[in-house]
């Protein structure tokens, strides 16, 4: 009996600190640096703790949905506007790293996402 409760307790305090560290990576952002890509404009992150994304990128609004559970990342195909943009201002190379991040984790204000060749550095959204 000890044993079925020290594994429930265990379970729980396990369940918590996914749910912390989700409700740490939720939030709104804006970007700081995509590494080794020169983005135009002031790309949005917005991520829910249900897995919903959403922002706008160079020029274009994005939504999805992260099929992963926080900190992992899993965004998949995202559904984007099709604004005719004036400059291209890397668009394509934006859409094309965050799809490849794998996961996420806070630094300070930060949220840094990671992936196979990539790094995004998001700063938290002051209101």
């Amino acid at each position: 009996m000890r044993k079925l409760i020290l594994a429930l307790t265990l379970g729980l305090a396990a369940c918590g600190a996914e749910s912390d560290e989700t409700a740490q990576i939720a939030g709104e952002y804006t970007l700081i640096a995509v590494e080794g890509v020169e983005v135009s404009g002031q790309p949005t992150l917005r991520i829910a703790e249900d897995g919903a994304v959403s922002g706008q990128g160079p020029c274009n609004l994005f939504t999805g949905q992260n099929r992963a559970a926080l900190p992992a990342l899993d965004l998949g195909a995202l559904a984007t506007t099709r604004r005719a943009c004036l400059q291209e201002g890397g668009e394509h190379a934006f859409f094309q790293a965050l799809g490849a991040v794998r996961e996420a984790r806070r630094e300070g204000d930060e949220l840094v996402m990671t992936g196979p060749d990539v790094t995004i550095r998001w700063r938290a959204a002051t209101r």
